[in-house]
C-alpha cells in the first residue's frame, strides 16, 4: 500500500515538474516574441539586439530542461521525467542554432538553410550518440537509436502514397513558379523537416519509447515537445502569423508519431513530412500572403484537407493498430508489399491526373528587364498645341528612340534565342523567363538597370473574392456621388460627353448592363475590340475580368445602365481598358505595357513600335494599382511612362494605397510620382478612412486630392453589383470628374496642370491642424491599429491647414468643378469641340 502510494506522490510530482518545465518552455518563447518585436520597433534599440533575442530566448527556455535532466540522470523513477526534461533541452538547443544562423545570414535564405541541415544534422547526431547514455539507456549504435538501421518497403509505399493523397488538392488550386525558385523551395524544405524528422520522430520518439510504457504515450509526448518547438516560427522576427504552418504541422506530427510508432523505420516520414510541408510553398505564391495576409480561398481549402486528413489517417492508424497487427501477421512479405505498391500506384496517379487534367502543369517563370540608359527629350511637346500632333510627336520620338538604342541588345536577344518584347515608353526590353542570364547584361555600355520581372501564376478554379451581390436597383443618387455632388454636375447638362476613358486593371466585364453602352468598341450592333482593349498577360482578344476588380472601378468611372443603376460619376463617357494585372498582382513589365498601349492603341496581334495609333488614345487613365518591391518595381522604375504620358496630355490618376493610418505611406510607384494626381480615400461624410495611405513623399505633399472609398457601391462581373473599400474605389471617383470637367470645357483637354489646379480650387477643404507626435506616429504603427483600419488623424510631415498629406486639397467636389469649367468655357472660347481621341471608325 505505502508503495501505491508513493508510486502515486512520485507520478503527480513528475507530472508537475514536467507541467512546470513545458509552461516554462512556452512563457518564454512567446516573451521573446513580443520582446523581438518591441525592439524591432523601438529605433532607439541597436537593430543587432533584434537579431541576438531568438538565440537568447531559446536557450533561456531551454536551460531548467538542460540543467533538470543533468541533475535526474541516473535518479530511479524519474526516467520519464528526465527524457521529457532532455528532449526540452535538445529542442531548446536546435532552436538556439537555427536562430543564431538566421541572425548571422539574414536575406541569404538558401546559404542559411544549407548550414542549418549541416550543423542540425551534425547537431542531432552528436545528441543519439550522447543522450541515450545519459538517461542510463543501453548503449547502442546513432543508426540503431534513430532506427535508420532498417527499411521496411512496404512502409516506405504506404507513405508515399499517404503524401499523394494529402497532397492531392494542390495542382487543382495552385501552380509552380519560376523553376530555380521551385529548385530552392525543394532544397530549404528538406533542409528544414529533415533535422526535425530526425530529431523528433528519431532521437525523441526512441527517448521517449524506452521510458514510457506504451508507444502510443511517446508518440503522443513527441507531438507535445513539436508542439511547444512550433512557436519558436514566430520568434526570429516577431511574426505571429508564421505559427499558422506549424499548427498546420502538428496534425502531421500525429500522423508521423503513429507511423513511427508502426515500427516501420524512419526512412518512410521523411517523403511524407517533405511532400506535406514542401508542396503548400511550391503551389502556392508567396505574394499572396504578402499582399492579403491569407492564402486564397482555394488554398485555405487545400491545407484544410490536407490537415484534418493527416489527423483522421493517424487516429485511424492508431485505433486500427490491432487490427494491423493481425493482418500482418496473416499475410506474407510479398502481399503486403502488392498491396502497399497498388495503394501508391492508385494515389500517386490520381495526383498526376489532377495536375495534367484540371491543374496548370508546367513553370511560371520570372523574366527580367533590361532598362537602358538613354531616354527621348520630349521637352518640346508642351510647345505642340493640337492635342493629336502632341501625342504624335511624343510617340515617335519614343520609338525612334528605342530603336536605336536597342538595336545591339535585341541582336543579342536574337542569337541566343531567348523570347523578348521591347518597349518604348519606357527604354526597356523585357526578356521572357531564364533570369539566370541577368548578370549577362547589367554591366553593357548603356544598360542602367537589370531588375526581375516576376512572374504571376494563373490558379486554376480560383474563386476571387466576392464584393457581395446586390441586384436592387435604386431611384437615389447613390451617397458615395452625393457626397461629391456629382448630381449637381448632371444637373448641368454634363455627364462626360465626348471624352474617353482608360482603365488599366484587373480587366472588365464589357458585357455588364453597366458598362456595355459606354465601351468604344460597341456601336449597338456589333463588337469591336481592336484599339479598344489590350490584355499585357494572356493576349486574349475579348475583354474579361479573373478578379472583380476592375469592372467594378470602371463602373465607379462612368457606370450607367440606362435604368436605376448609375453607380458612375461620368455616366456619358465612354471607356477602353486594358489588363494590367493577373489575379490582382502585376509586374513593371505589364504595367508598362498597358501604359504604353494607351499612348498609341494597336489592333490585337499589332506591333505597338509600328501599328500604334494616337489618334485612339484615351485622355484620362484611372489606375486604381500600386507596384511594391514584391512585384518587381523599385522607387524610379515607372517614372519615365508616367512622364512620358503627362508630356503627351494624357492625365494620370492613381490611387494612393491601402498602407495607412501611418504617415509616408503613399510611396508606391506610381502613386509617389509628382506627374501622376494620386488619390486618397473617405467615407460618404468626407472623414479620411483609416486604411488610406498618406504622405509626405520626401519633400512632396502626397496624396493630391480625397474622394469616397469605403462601402462603395458598383458592378461586378455577371451583371451584378457590390461593395468594396479601397483607395481603388476612391480614385475612379476622380477620373469620372475630370471627365466630367473636360466635357464642359474641352479646352482644358490635355491641360492637366490647369485641370489639377481647378479640382484643388474647387474641392471641399479638409484642414488638418494638429501635427503627428512621436506617440501618435508609434500609435499609427501598432499592429492594433493597422489591423483595425484606425490612427490618429494628424497632419503628417508638418502640412498643417489645406493642402496637407491627408486629403490632399480636400474632398472632391464634382459639382463645383464642373461649375468652374462651365464658366471657364466663354463665347471667345465656343465649345464644344470634338476631342481628339473620340473613337474614329475601327479598321475591318
Amino acid at each position: 500500500m505505502e508503495e501505491t502510494t508513493t508510486s502515486v506522490e512520485r507520478g503527480c510530482a513528475q507530472a508537475a515538474v514536467v507541467a512546470a518545465l513545458l509552461l516554462w518552455f512556452v512563457l518564454t518563447l512567446i516573451g521573446g516574441t513580443v520582446l523581438v518585436g518591441n525592439v524591432q520597433q523601438d529605433p532607439n534599440l541597436p537593430g543587432d539586439l533584434a537579431t541576438l533575442l531568438p538565440a537568447a530566448a531559446a536557450l533561456l527556455a531551454a536551460l531548467p530542461a538542460a540543467g533538470l535532466a543533468w541533475l535526474l540522470r541516473g535518479r530511479a523513477g524519474w526516467g520519464a521525467t528526465l527524457a521529457i526534461a532532455a528532449g526540452l533541452g535538445a529542442v531548446g538547443g536546435y532552436l538556439m542554432i537555427e536562430g543564431t544562423v538566421r541572425a548571422a545570414l539574414p536575406g541569404q535564405a538558401n546559404t542559411a538553410a544549407l548550414l542549418q541541415l549541416l550543423l542540425l544534422v551534425g547537431y542531432v547526431l552528436l545528441l543519439a550518440r550522447w543522450l541515450p547514455t545519459l538517461l542510463g539507456q543501453e548503449e547502442r549504435s546513432v543508426a540503431q537509436v534513430l532506427d535508420l538501421h532498417r527499411l521496411a518497403p512496404s512502409t516506405l509505399l504506404l507513405a508515399l502514397g499517404l503524401a499523394a493523397l494529402l497532397t492531392l488538392f494542390w495542382p487543382r488550386t495552385g501552380a509552380l513558379g519560376d523553376r530555380l525558385t521551385s529548385l530552392e523551395i525543394v532544397f530549404r524544405s528538406l533542409a528544414q523537416m529533415t533535422p526535425q524528422v530526425l530529431l523528433f520522430w528519431g532521437l525523441l520518439f526512441y527517448l521517449l519509447r524506452a521510458q514510457l510504457s506504451r508507444r502510443w504515450l511517446a508518440g503522443l509526448m513527441t507531438v507535445v515537445l513539436y508542439l511547444a518547438f512550433s512557436l519558436g516560427a514566430a520568434l526570429p522576427n516577431a511574426d505571429w502569423g508564421a505559427l499558422l504552418w506549424p499548427a498546420l504541422l502538428l496534425p502531421l506530427a500525429v500522423l508521423l508519431s503513429e507511423l513511427r510508432a508502426h515500427e516501420g523505420g524512419l526512412y518512410p516520414l521523411f517523403p511524407l513530412a517533405w511532400a506535406y510541408r514542401a508542396l503548400p510553398a511550391l503551389f502556392m505564391d508567396p505574394r499572396d500572403m504578402e499582399a492579403m495576409g491569407i492564402p486564397e480561398l482555394g488554398h485555405i481549402g487545400s491545407l484544410v484537407f490536407a490537415a484534418v486528413g493527416a489527423f483522421l489517417l493517424g487516429l485511424a492508424l492508431w485505433g486500427g493498430r490491432k487490427l494491423l497487427q493481425v493482418l500482418e501477421a496473416r499475410s506474407t512479405t510479398a502481399m503486403r508489399l502488392a498491396f502497399a505498391g497498388l495503394f501508391m500506384l492508385v494515389l500517386c496517379s490520381a495526383w498526376a491526373a489532377m495536375y495534367l487534367s484540371v491543374g496548370a502543369p508546367g513553370f511560371y517563370d520570372d523574366g527580367f528587364l533590361i532598362i537602358l540608359e538613354e531616354r527621348a527629350d520630349l521637352s518640346a511637346a508642351a510647345d505642340i498645341a493640337d492635342e493629336q500632333a502632341r501625342r504624335q510627336y511624343v510617340y515617335e520620338a519614343l520609338v525612334q528612340t528605342a530603336e536605336r538604342s536597342q538595336a545591339e541588345l535585341r541582336q543579342e536577344l536574337d542569337e541566343l534565342g531567348l523570347p523578348y518584347r521591347p518597349y518604348y515608353l519606357i527604354n526597356m526590353i523585357r526578356v521572357d523567363g531564364h533570369r539566370w542570364m541577368m548578370g549577362r547584361f547589367a554591366d553593357r555600355p548603356g544598360v542602367a538597370q537589370v531588375i526581375l520581372n516576376p512572374n504571376v501564376r494563373e490558379y486554376p478554379n480560383r474563386q476571387p473574392l466576392s464584393y457581395g451581390s446586390d441586384y436592387s436597383p435604386s431611384s437615389e443618387v447613390q451617397s458615395n456621388l452625393q457626397a461629391i455632388h456629382a448630381d449637381q454636375a448632371w444637373e448641368l447638362g454634363v455627364l462626360g460627353q465626348g471624352v474617353v476613358v482608360a482603365g488599366q486593371d484587373t480587366g472588365y466585364d464589357w458585357t455588364h448592363p453597366a458598362l456595355q453602352a459606354h465601351y468604344r468598341g460597341w456601336d449597338g450592333q456589333e463588337a469591336v475590340h481592336d484599339y479598344n482593349w489590350h490584355d499585357a498577360w494572356d493576349d486574349a482578344a475579348v475583354p474579361f475580368d479573373d478578379d472583380n476588380h476592375g469592372t467594378h472601378t470602371m463602373g465607379t468611372v462612368l457606370g450607367d445602365d440606362g435604368g436605376n443603376n448609375r453607380p458612375g460619376v461620368a455616366p456619358g463617357a465612354r471607356w477602353i481598358g486594358c489588363r494590367n494585372m493577373r489575379r490582382g498582382f502585376g509586374n513593371p513589365g505589364s504595367y508598362a505595357e498597358c501604359m504604353e498601349y494607351f499612348l498609341a492603341p494597336y489592333p490585337h496581334g499589332g506591333d505597338p513600335f509600328r501599328d500604334g495609333d494616337v489618334s485612339y488614345s484615351p485622355q484620362v487613365i484611372n489606375n486604381s494599382w500600386g507596384c511594391p518591391d514584391f512585384e518587381g518595381c523599385q522607387d524610379d522604375t515607372l517614372q519615365p511612362a508616367v512622364m512620358a504620358l503627362r508630356a503627351a496630355g494624357i492625365m494620370m490618376v492613381v490611387s494612393a494605397g491601402n498602407d495607412g493610418p501611418a504617415c509616408s505611406t503613399a510611396v508606391e510607384p506610381p502613386a509617389r510620382y509628382d506627374a501622376v494626381f494620386s488619390v486618397a480615400a473617405t467615407d460618404d461624410r468626407g472623414n479620411l478612412t483609416g486604411f488610406s495611405s498618406r504622405g509626405p513623399v520626401g519633400d512632396l505633399l502626397k496624396p493630391d486630392i480625397a474622394a469616397p472609398g469605403s462601402g462603395v457601391r458598383s458592378s461586378v462581373p455577371g451583371g451584378g453589383y457590390g461593395y468594396a473599400d479601397g483607395t481603388s474605389m476612391a480614385g475612379p471617383h476622380v477620373v469620372g470628374v475630370v471627365a466630367l470637367v473636360w466635357s464642359a470645357n474641352p479646352d482644358l483637354v490635355g491641360d492637366i496642370d490647369a485641370t489639377e489646379a481647378l479640382l484643388c480650387r474647387t474641392a471641399q477643404a479638409r484642414p488638418v491642424d494638429n501635427a503627428c507626435t512621436v506617440e501618435d506616429i508609434e500609435e499609427a504603427n501598432s499592429p492594433e491599429a493597422s489591423l483595425l483600419g484606425e490612427g490618429p488623424i494628424c497632419a503628417c510631415g508638418d502640412a498643417t491647414g489645406t493642402p496637407n498629406n491627408l486629403y490632399g486639397c480636400g474632398l472632391i467636389d464634382a459639382g463645383a468643378a464642373v461649375q468652374e469649367a462651365l464658366e471657364e468655357n466663354t463665347p471667345l472660347n465656343p465649345g464644344p469641340k470634338t476631342p481628339a481621341t473620340a473613337a474614329p471608325s475601327a479598321p475591318n
